[in-house]
């Protein structure tokens, strides 16, 4: 079985290229052979080297990264800051040799949230329905995560994605009542939780490997 996971964000910042290198770390420790692919990157190639490091088949960062941007800001408009257009189709080409390589599980990890643009047609949910891929959204678990999992939840079903399930990520020590919120979040996400991650936590420890083949094999 050949894997291609798309690890999608409530928003920025809630850990994605964590969460995704925790999965590939839980792959590796199962003797799948991983690929790491961080299409676009903002901000530095810290992510980029991420996944290169962690992955173990280890491709050069301007394959694992088919656009890298220098500020921290929305892919279109660092795009448009150097006179570039960033569509899907540039993004399938510059990205095919990745997206093709040989592995047992590639992680795509996404950039920003689901629907952050990249030109004014077209956002990143457009690229993952173009490449057909199995999704798994990471929750940032902090104030507001709740109507953040929920609205983006929604909006994977409209675009009709196989969503394979969800991921808690912990990134606020200090939220109040944490407990209670991923417990609302079982009960009104009607897709499996593949694992809460605590704060510190090492995210290989938890994630459920088993739980992801066994819904890319039943397309939950």
């Amino acid at each position: 079985m050949t894997l291609k996971l798309f690890i999608a964000g409530t928003d920025t910042n809630v850990g994605k290229t964590y969460i995704s290198a925790g999965i590939l770390s839980a792959f590796n420790a199962q003797s799948w052979s991983t690929l790491g692919i961080k299409p676009i990157a903002s901000g530095g190639n810290e992510d980029t080297l991420i996944h290169q490091q962690t992955a173990s088949i280890k491709l050069p960062q301007h394959e694992i990264t088919a656009f890298a941007f220098e500020p921290p800001i929305a892919p279109h408009l660092a795009a448009q800051f150097i006179g570039r257009t960033l569509s899907v189709k540039q993004l399938n080409l510059q990205s095919r040799h990745a997206l093709q390589h040989p592995a047992d599980v590639s992680v795509i990890e996404g950039c920003g949230g689901w629907y952050v643009p990249l030109n004014s047609t077209e956002t990143m949910a457009d690229f993952v329905i173009a490449n057909q891929l199995n999704v798994i959204l990471v929750v940032g678990v902090r104030l507001g995560c709740i109507n953040h999992s929920l609205l983006t939840f929604r909006a994977m079903q409209q675009d009709k994605v196989n969503i394979l399930g969800w991921i808690a990520n912990c990134i606020d020590p200090h939220m109040k009542n944490k407990n209670e919120n991923i417990a609302t979040l079982k009960e009104w996400l009607p897709i499996p939780c593949l694992g809460v991650v605590e704060h510190g936590m090492r995210p290989e420890t938890v994630i459920d490997v088993r739980k992801i083949v066994e819904c890319v094999s039943l397309e939950c």
